[in-house]
């Protein structure tokens, strides 16, 4: 029997000395599913493996529903999170039983919020979009490429924007809200040589002069953050830009007649 390159070795020395190989006989408990993770719930197809001669399959699915079956290829429901052993047992001439820890795991779905959009000028430049939670998912919509914002991409109108974020265990959830992108040149047909903003482009001062006394004038950046917002009763304000980092600004002015947004670009 020298050398021994494998167990066919053997066999081949055995037969050719003629001695047969017999059969184990005896009963082995074994199974396998079609998934053995899940987020939330589901449902889970289990195959019997076992081999021998079988009469009998007795299944504890911990967590499961059912709880227990007698089936031999059962189909089970799981709704709660957490990991759960599954147990089966055969019955022949002999039993046999087969434990696995652990081997179902239910995923908690993730909780997905995101805060309202402000609305947007379409004339902005493309901005991050923010208030997704948990952080670190990702936005996707008309004008969204990489979470930027595109309103000019996105064009007029309202649209839906989705959050979506996938937990380290793989499960997904989203969120969404509307985002409107304004053309930003006024409400109620007021003409744009009522309200003038000079100089514009600005370095420093900024002037607003309004042929109707204004109400109220509100700064916002580019992201929609409202910088600045001043009650008054005037035809005339004035504000220093020389503290706002150089880029693209909407002013919102409400008159005692109406609104206007102004487009201001301070270098």
């Amino acid at each position: 029997m020298w050398p021994i390159s494998n167990t066919q070795t053997f066999v081949n020395y055995f037969e050719s000395n003629g001695i047969e190989q017999a059969s184990c006989g005896g009963v082995t408990a074994n199974f396998s599913s079609d998934v053995t993770e899940m987020c939330g719930e589901g449902t889970v197809q289990y195959t019997d493996m076992s081999s021998g001669d079988i009469t009998s399959w007795e299944w504890t699915f911990e967590g499961g529903d059912p709880e227990t079956s007698i089936e031999q290829n059962p189909t089970v429901t799981y709704n709660t999170v957490g990991s759960w052993n599954v147990t089966l047992t055969v019955n022949g001439e002999e039993g046999a039983t087969f434990m696995v820890e652990d081997y179902l795991a239910v995923y908690e779905i993730p909780e997905v919020t995101v805060d309202p959009f402000d609305g947007a000028c379409i004339f902005w430049t493309p901005y991050e979009l923010t208030g997704g939670m948990p952080e670190g998912g990702d936005y996707s919509g008309p004008g969204v490429n990489d979470n930027i914002f595109d309103p000019e991409a996105a064009g007029l109108g309202t649209h839906t924007i989705t959050y979506t974020y996938i937990s380290d265990d793989g499960c997904e959830n989203f969120a969404e809200e509307p985002l409107t992108v304004d053309a930003c040149t006024g409400i109620d047909e007021i003409k744009e040589s009522e309200v003038q903003v000079y100089p514009n482009p600005a370095t420093d001062i900024v002037n607003i002069s309004s042929k109707s006394y204004m109400v109220s004038v509100r700064i916002f950046s580019y992201t929609g953050q409202m910088l600045e917002s001043v009650e008054l009763n005037d035809k005339i304000y004035q504000f220093n830009t020389t503290s706002y980092p150089a880029g693209v600004y909407s002013i919102s002015i409400e008159t005692e007649e109406s609104s206007i947004s102004k487009r201001l670009i301070i270098k």
